[in-house]
């Protein structure tokens, strides 16, 4: 079984960030398909441990207020040219969400 979720992949300073809005799940890579591979392992570990620990009920989205500092936390920094992507990754067995 294979689910999508939807990741959010910017530039931030020398690495790209990756974030994932129905997991609440994060992670980096120095490239975007760097960042999106890593996001997708960080999804899948982060799915098994919570499928092996039967806590399914505990997983939540990303709240608005990390939301709004993810998109928009760095424009205050010398980094003026940060861009944002946004991926649909997929996740294969097990799906929790």
């Amino acid at each position: 079984m294979t689910c999508a979720y939807t990741g959010l992949i910017k530039k931030s300073g020398d690495f790209y960030v990756g974030l994932c809005l129905e997991l609440n799940v994060a992670s980096q890579g120095d490239t975007i398909e760097e960042a999106t591979r890593m996001l997708q392992e960080a999804c899948q570990e982060y799915l098994s441990f919570v499928k092996e620990e039967r806590i399914e009920d505990e997983i939540k989205p990303v709240s608005l207020d990390l939301l709004r500092e993810f998109l928009i936390g760095d424009f205050g920094s010398s980094h003026s040219n940060d861009r944002l992507f946004s991926k649909k990754i997929t996740i294969s067995d097990p799906c929790a969400a």
